[in-house]
């Protein structure tokens, strides 16, 4: 059908203003005017009901339909900006899907490899009074994921997640009360600049520098160097991604850009890191401490001595202590 025919209906018909239609309403509105029925207006709403959801089912309220796709992933990445300590942000450009197959599995291994060398050089696991050994964290390899996001879900999670009032009294993060009161925040944290294009996130459970380190030697090296036998998938996929930035902490956290990232790398891990600066805080301490007593240490020092001068008896215990005869 020539693109000519919707606008001489377009243009015979005075349709009211609005931002946009559904596709479904122009095919609608083409097929009444082809057949010669009569003129019908395409409505589009604005507003969002919040009541969307079935009554008798626990699901919260929410801006868009409750079973939608847009908002499944609006409150998986808010769970996901709340729980994830750190978190990688890089572009990619016409990756496939055979691709990121490629490089989720090599990510995989190399979190594997990395877990079998963290476990290699912590102490093996002392058992209990009944000779069972004590259940032992989830690897934190196993929790490294790389994700795909949709950007405009993402920024709008992003917005809930770091600006919504704690103390806010609503039935949901996705319901329209939250999208309203985080609206005003559009473009104010620093992350939502990363978020142009096509963009992906490595999710960290902690801050790890081994496991870190890995993953920007594997998916962001800096010189595109790879053994023989790597899949040519994966180095494909791998040349179309770009590192942006991070996101480390939690909610209020801070974003990164890749230099820093990689600074973070030559740290140690956190019971490193703790120690250090326990240790630290210790010989502070202990300095202040001794800074502090030296005046007082001193003047007692002085008034002993110039008691024994002035005491006979000390003078006389002193006098027959020199004069006993060393014993053979």
């Amino acid at each position: 059908m020539p693109p000519s025919i919707f606008l001489k209906a377009a243009a015979r018909t005075k349709l009211p203003n609005r931002t946009s239609i559904s596709f479904r309403d122009a095919c609608y509105f083409i097929e009444t005017f082809v057949n010669g029925g009569r003129r019908c207006y395409a409505s589009h709403s604005t507003t969002h009901s919040k009541t969307c959801v079935p009554p008798g089912s626990n699901q919260p309220p929410s801006h868009r339909p409750y079973n939608s796709r847009q908002t499944l992933l609006h409150r998986t990445y808010i769970s996901l900006l709340r729980a994830t300590p750190l978190m990688i942000v890089f572009q990619h450009n016409n990756l496939r899907a055979s691709e990121l197959v490629a490089i989720r599995r090599d990510l995989r291994v190399a979190m594997q490899n990395v877990d079998a060398q963290v476990a290699a050089s912590q102490p093996a696991p002392t058992p209990d009074e009944d000779g069972n050994i004590p259940p032992q964290p989830r690897p934190v390899g196993e929790q490294v994921k790389m994700v795909v996001v949709n950007t405009e879900l993402f920024s709008a999670a992003l917005r809930v997640a770091e600006y919504l009032p704690k103390d806010a009294k609503l039935g949901s993060s996705s319901g329209p009360d939250a999208y309203d009161m985080t609206l005003q925040h559009r473009g104010s944290h620093p992350m939502e600049a990363l978020l142009v294009g096509p963009v992906g996130v490595v999710q960290f459970p902690t801050v790890s520098p081994a496991h870190i380190l890995a993953v920007l030697n594997l998916l962001f090296p800096e010189k595109a160097t790879f053994k023989k036998g790597t899949d040519p998938l994966f180095i494909s996929g791998v040349s179309k991604m770009l590192l942006l930035g991070a996101k480390v902490d939690k909610v209020g956290g801070q974003t990164i850009d890749a230099p820093a990232l990689k600074h973070i790398t030559s740290l140690g891990d956190l019971p490193t890191l703790r120690g250090q600066l326990l240790g630290l805080m210790q010989g502070a301490g202990a300095g202040l401490v001794a800074t502090l007593q030296s005046p007082s240490k001193a003047l007692w020092v002085t008034m002993e001595g110039r008691r024994k001068m002035l005491d006979p008896d000390s003078q006389k215990s002193a006098e027959g202590e020199s004069s006993d005869p060393p014993a053979a």
